[in-house]
This record gives structure tokens, sequence and C-alpha cells, in this order.
């Protein structure tokens, strides 16, 4: 799994990990995890029927904001994923969408 993700692995120093519910609407089964980055940043992974995404956060939270990435995924599969932040600059949820095949959202 790290060949398919080695991009995107967060970096030595990581402070937090969040394991959040996940609703997808076209995966048998699907789970996913942000992990907050020493550069302030976050990183989702996202497994949903033997397919592996992962997508890089940057800007820094801020009460109610959105951060729109891309995810790449193995395979040739391609899509992208929004992180929204709650009042406090909590992760809230993450929406994503896979090219062809599907979506779906997970909550923090």
């Amino acid at each position: 799994m790290a060949l398919l993700i080695a991009g995107c692995v967060p970096d030595t120093g990581d402070t937090t990990y969040e394991r959040g519910t996940t609703r997808d609407y076209s995966a048998d089964d699907a789970s996913g995890s942000l992990t907050s980055r020493s550069d302030g940043g976050r990183t989702l992974t996202l497994s949903r029927d033997g397919t592996v995404c992962s997508g890089r956060f940057d800007d820094p939270a801020k009460a109610r904001a959105t951060e729109l990435t891309t995810l790449r995924c193995s395979g040739d599969a391609r899509g992208t994923a929004t992180l929204m932040y709650d009042g406090d600059a909590e992760p809230d949820r993450v929406v994503y969408a896979i090219n062809g095949q599907g979506g779906g959202s997970i909550e923090f």
C-alpha cells in the first residue's frame, strides 16, 4: 500500500489521527481517516472496495472553511474530496467522489 500512496504519506511528527464514519453511496466497504501533519495540513486516506485513495489538505484550519483536493487512487482511479471545518475549526466531514465509481462522505 505504501507504494500506491507514497506521494501523500504524512510527514514524521504527525500529531492527530482521526477515523471517521463513512457513508458511501456505491461501495460495499469503505473507511476513511485524516492525519494531522506537523506542517499544519492534513492527509486523507480513503479505502473503498479495494481501492485506496489519498489526498493532501494544505490550508490551515479555519472555522467554517472548506478545502478541495485531488485524490490519487490505486489503479487508474482519480477523484476529488472537500474537507469542511466546523465552527471550532475542527474537521467536520469530507465529501468525496471517485470518477466513474461514485462517492460518499466521512463524518468526524
